[in-house]
């Protein structure tokens, strides 16, 4: 095999590998964009009220990532059908997308660095709790909660107390740093959260 359809080859197999890994990815960095999505929720990067509609934007975003596992099925069968039919390096490069995106969606959280449903029931159940919690004089943080979702933790911003360290991942709105490059930054961080698991210290402790 001669030098450049070697080249030709591993470029094919690296642009089946990026289009077999964002075709899953697309419902959650682009369809979630659309205007009639975001009517209910501040612009980006505010803080995001919990309320009925977060908790809505937190399930939709969970939907959105079953609907794209359920799409990690078109590349993967036509990548297939190219190396069958073909012996196409493409055709592999989708396959190899596909497949990545299928463990790291599906492993245990505990083997991956980063959370492989950023958005899920549990978050919701827990932000929903919250809600409960602010409305039970026993139980809520202070006279006026006013719960809001920041980027690294949820806090209450009348008392400023720390009530969730959860940093806030991806909810679908559209970037105040631009298309092109929030699109990029959701699709590398696979709607994670920039901090990560980043502890966050509450008032009280320091």
């Amino acid at each position: 095999m001669s030098t450049t359809a070697l080249l030709l080859s591993v470029l094919a197999v690296s642009i089946g590998v990026i289009i077999g890994h964002l075709i899953p990815r697309v419902p959650a960095i682009f369809m979630s964009r659309f205007s009639f999505f975001n009517a209910e929720l501040p612009p980006h990067p505010s803080p995001v009220p919990v309320n009925g509609h977060l908790l809505a934007r937190v399930l939709l975003m969970r939907n959105l990532r079953v609907l794209g596992l359920l799409l990690t099925l078109l590349p993967f069968t036509l990548g297939w059908l190219a190396v069958y039919g073909a012996h196409s390096p493409f055709g592999v490069g989708l396959i190899l997308g596909s497949s990545w995106t299928i463990l790291s969606w599906l492993l245990p959280e505990e083997w991956t660095p980063l959370k492989r449903w950023p958005c899920n029931l549990a978050v919701a159940e827990q932000l929903q709790l919250l809600r409960n919690d602010s409305t039970d004089e026993d139980k809520r943080c202070c006279a006026d909660p006013e719960i809001m979702w920041e980027v690294s933790a949820v806090r209450c911003t009348s008392c400023l107390k720390l009530l969730l360290d959860l940093p806030r991942p991806d909810l679908g709105r559209k970037r105040s740093d631009g298309w092109m490059l929030g699109s990029l930054r959701v699709w590398l961080l696979d709607g994670n959260s920039p901090l990560g698991n980043v502890p966050v210290t509450s008032d009280e402790e320091e």
